[in-house]
């Protein structure tokens, strides 16, 4: 229920900026969500204002989404045949979707760092695209890359994808915890937004801003007054607070349960659990039988059996569903804990 209440205000505070900036389609969304996720939210009165709005004269009509893009680009295919694609645009959908590993996706090594991502994602995406990709499946495409995307380029999900080999049990999870990306109303068009920046379908593409629709407001004040207002300075620190975070130094874990560029050197507990370390003087630093070792170890296999009993649950709940008969991670997880 927590999980819903913060996923709910963040929806009610994207649904008020863009009240503000004068998008009703794309505020009419988040408030309709915000609604679904927490009821109790007093958003009656803002969907009423919303639907009293009428569309001024000068603005144009918002950019469908691409399930609304779905739908009208099948109706007009029945009508018409006349989108053009070029045969290497074609190729490379039937490429992505002849793939289901995330890497493959991506077209990189488990060992690629999160920079490798992001430029594998700027690349892909661009090109699979359906605004600009008109082959057939280039929204199947497009969503196979956000996704390979939003799971690889974080930590936590990318580790467990890395030990499970599946991103079912992973997904589900955070559908459950979050509806923001992984639910029925998984848009891609949101995290190519936030990647470049700009609206969904563009084709020119702004750099990214922190702040969103406040920047206008601020722009305004800063306007409406003559010399040195106080307020906007308010305004800004927030701002260079996170800016100021991101070069803080933060403390780097001291192993992971999957090999990256960064934890390269291998170890194994005594129960036979895989991990891997930063430093190459992790024996001189915890000797092997010390205390500082035998903790760390002690973590290992606690993350280790977290998530396979994680994926343990999620299989026992498809099997009660008949989806599937055989539990490989309960049978994992029994023979660990037998060790």
């Amino acid at each position: 229920m927590d999980g819903n209440k913060d996923d709910a205000l963040k929806c009610l505070k994207i649904g008020k900026d863009a009240m503000r900036a004068g998008d009703r389609s794309r505020a009419l969304k988040f408030l309709e969500k915000a609604r679904r996720l927490d009821p109790s939210l007093p958003i009656d009165d803002l969907l009423s204002d919303l639907n009293n709005q009428s569309p001024s004269p000068g603005s144009t009509a918002p950019k469908p989404s691409l399930r609304q893009r779905g739908s009208s680009s099948s109706s007009a295919s029945s009508s018409s045949s006349s989108a053009s694609f070029t045969e290497e645009q074609r190729a490379i959908v039937r490429e992505i979707k002849s793939k289901k590993d995330y890497y493959e996706i991506l077209g990189l090594a488990k060992t690629s760092s999160v920079e490798d991502m992001r430029k594998a994602y700027r690349k892909l995406s661009l090109k699979v695209h359906p605004d600009k990709n008109k082959a057939p499946g280039s929204e199947e495409a497009f969503k196979s890359v956000s996704k390979a995307f939003q799971c690889l380029s974080n930590d936590d999900a990318r580790r467990k994808y890395d030990v499970s080999g599946s991103d079912e049990p992973s997904y589900q999870t955070r559908r459950r915890q979050h509806h923001s990306f992984y639910d029925d109303e998984f848009d891609a068009d949101e995290i190519f937004r936030s990647f470049f920046g700009g609206g969904g379908g563009a084709t020119q593409f702004r750099s990214f801003n922190f702040g969103g629709g406040n920047r206008a407001a601020t722009n305004q004040a800063a306007s409406d007054t003559t010399g040195f207002n106080p307020r906007v300075l308010l305004q800004l620190l927030p701002v260079v607070f996170i800016l100021l975070l991101n070069f803080m130094p933060s403390p780097q874990p001291i192993y992971s349960l999957s090999a990256s560029y960064q934890y390269e050197h291998k170890f194994t507990t005594h129960r036979g659990v895989n991990y891997f370390v930063r430093s190459a003087k992790f024996e001189q630093e915890y000797p092997i039988n010390s205390l500082e070792r035998q903790r760390v170890e002690a973590q290992v296999e606690r993350d280790y059996l977290s998530i396979l009993g994680q994926n343990c649950r999620y299989e026992l709940q498809r099997q009660q569903w008949g989806y599937v008969r055989e539990t490989p991670h309960c049978d994992m997880m029994r023979r660990f804990e037998e060790v």
